[in-house]
């Protein structure tokens, strides 16, 4: 073999591989940019990431049976019990809530309680609104305001009071609107009722994209509705 020479393998363009690597990349630096967008805006993305929201995971999902409703007891004039029977929300409990420090309403826990925002009015007695809040789901369940979006207006909700009177309020007005407008207008607007002339009873529930980065969604569906009987 003659000195100095050199004998290399000669290598094909792997043009298969470029495609490969190219659409790897792309699909990485998308993923990447919906994540970002998911987490700090709730925006679904048009292609599945490996993204996945933690809805939550402190709420409690456990079912709440006959026994635990015949239990729950509150002052002869609170709401004890909430029914939609258009939603198929049948006696879910209610339980007197207060404002976190944040100044957000509180919630129960349990995603099939509903709240009552006990600075708002009491059922039957005097005028304004009773403002009551709930989950709409938690991680793997949906809640007992889930369908709360779809509540048709003239639909009946009835409270049981403490005492075992019952009250029906009928549903005037069903609104989604986004969290920011929601906080501009401040509590005190939650707590009047629709009508002057007759007390009301407001529901607030949470809809919309669940924002991971704010851990809350970025709409709420809002009830108004009258006492009636």
């Amino acid at each position: 073999m003659s000195r100095g020479l050199y004998i290399k393998e000669k290598r094909s363009f792997n043009f298969a591989g470029l495609i490969f690597w190219t659409i790897f990349i792309a699909l990485l630096l998308a993923s990447g940019w919906y994540g970002y967008r998911f987490y700090t805006k709730g925006e679904v993305p048009p292609i599945p990431i490996p993204v996945k929201a933690a809805m939550n995971p402190t709420v409690d999902e456990s079912s709440v049976h006959d026994d635990a409703k015949n239990q729950h007891k509150v002052q002869s004039s609170y709401p004890r019990f909430l029914s939609i029977d258009s939603l198929g929300v049948k006696n879910s409990r209610v339980f007197a809530m207060g404002v976190k420090e944040t100044g957000e309403l509180d919630t129960p826990p349990n995603i099939f309680d509903t709240g009552w925002h006990q600075d708002s009015a009491l059922p039957g007695e005097g005028g304004g609104a009773l403002l009551m809040d709930g989950h709409n789901g938690g991680p793997t369940r949906d809640g007992v305001f889930k369908q709360l979006p779809s509540l048709k207006i003239g639909s009946d909700i009835v409270i049981e009071r403490g005492d075992g009177h019952k009250f029906i309020y009928r549903a005037k007005r069903v609104e989604v609107v986004s969290l920011e407008s929601l906080n501009s207008g401040g509590m005190s607007k939650l707590t009047k009722s629709i009508n002057q002339n007759t007390q009301g009873l407001n529901i607030i529930s949470c809809t919309g994209n669940w924002i991971p980065a704010q851990q809350t969604y970025d709409k709420r569906v809002v009830v108004q509705a009258e006492l009636i009987k």
